[in-house]
């Protein structure tokens, strides 16, 4: 174990993990069909979520409030309040003076510092990070454990026992465990393939569950790392693109505040779309890839060999691959994190550039493009807000 804020090197190129499939194994990926779901009010497990959705949303509510505005009766609603109260989920702040003509009210709120998301961040070289998280984004505890070289069945061990030690050192009510994983990760919580720990078909939510006896869900890193930003750092936008650069180069598409995962699970892949057929050689084979030009990695060589010059032509590229996508899903709002050193200044400037070069200038005056330095605790608290998702029915 070591300190979790030691910075680390990556593990590997999140462009890669797509590299080792062939065509026949990425069309194996294809989604099932969705499964039948039940109507908006079957189930208590439903009416729970609904209760603490109104809650996240709304703040401090009477019963009878918490029935009126989720159309459940008084009984039914107090009754569902009486059970999360007991579980420790919602805290009960008796009555409650307010401003206005009547009785005052018994008020309860969901009690966000005592409810805690467990998250690992499986994404760095040698080592796997873990943290706590409570309900509104604090990060309560934080573990970094040496892993070394480890891959396959010894990983997800690794993984396993981070989870267990940091839900033995909660202090709260532990409602989930939310995992960030390179590769491609399915809806289901397996990971189809991540090259860097040498898993294929890893089960990694279920294994998770019966180890720990806590619900999980497991999310390609890219995609939580813009659920993170979403939720805990910039909530006015639902729909955004989201691209990290620090890694290789990923992306993130988010429609009505979900990732759009694609039929294989794959959607963000943009690192191997050729942008200079005549440019250098890539890890794919072929020669000009994104991942080339502008991933940290390539593009930091290429800012010592050949000087400062060549950051804002980089932006420019980023920004014209970036405004199709825009133009066709109609979004507006457009985020792009890497190392400081490289992403701040010209080259920002070329990302809003390269869109504005490629778009109307009426649909152009409409974005929101920001550019800013990689925020450490983004996939962490994405993996916080995917475990609220999923256990809360907070969106």
């Amino acid at each position: 174990m070591r300190d979790a804020g030691e910075a680390e090197a990556p593990r590997a190129d999140r462009a890669t993990d797509i590299l080792s499939l062939t065509p026949a194994d990425l069309l194996e990926m294809r989604r099932s069909d969705p499964k039948p779901t039940a109507s908006a009010h079957e189930g208590r497990q439903h009416n729970l979520a609904v209760i603490l959705r109104l809650l996240y949303q709304h703040g401090p509510k009477s019963r009878p409030e918490l029935a009126r505005l989720s159309g459940l009766s008084t009984p039914t609603a107090s009754a569902l309040v009486a059970e999360l109260v007991d579980a420790g989920t919602v805290r009960d702040l008796g009555i409650v003076a307010e401003a206005r003509v009547g009785k005052p009210a018994a008020k309860v709120d969901i009690a966000a510092d005592h409810n805690l998301c467990i998250v690992l961040d499986l994404t760095h070289h040698g080592a796997f990070t873990g943290a706590a998280i409570d309900l509104n984004g604090a990060v309560v505890d934080r573990v970094q454990v040496d892993i070394g070289d480890a891959q396959g069945e010894t990983a997800v061990e690794h993984a396993v026992e981070l989870a267990n030690l940091l839900i033995e050192r909660a202090a709260a009510q532990v409602i989930g465990i939310g995992v960030a994983s390179p590769g491609l990760v399915d809806d289901e919580g397996r990971v189809r393939v991540a090259d860097g720990l040498r898993w294929r078909d890893v089960r990694l939510a279920d294994v998770l569950r019966r180890r720990t006896g806590v619900p999980a869900v497991v999310g390609n890193d890219v995609n939580l790392l813009a659920l993170g930003l979403r939720r805990f750092r910039a909530r006015s936008g639902r729909d955004a693109v989201v691209v990290a650069i620090d890694n290789g180069v990923g992306a993130a598409v988010l429609v009505n505040g979900q990732p759009v995962l694609g039929e294989q699970f794959a959607a963000g892949e943009i690192a191997h779309l050729t942008v200079d057929p005549g440019g250098a050689p890539c890890a794919c084979g072929r020669r000009g890839c994104l991942d080339v030009v502008v991933g940290a990695p390539h593009l930091a060589r290429s800012l010592a060999a050949e000087g400062a010059g060549i950051l804002e032509p980089a932006g420019r590229v980023l920004g014209e691959v970036l405004a199709p996508v825009l133009n066709i899903l109609n979004i507006n709002v457009v985020v792009v994190l890497g190392p400081p050193a490289l992403v701040d200044g010209p080259f920002a400037r070329g990302v809003v550039d390269g869109v504005a070069s490629r778009l109307r200038p009426t649909i152009v005056e409409g974005l929101e493009i920001e550019v800013r330095s990689g925020d450490p605790d983004l996939v962490l608290l994405g993996a916080a807000a995917a475990v609220m998702e999923t256990q809360l029915g907070v969106h």
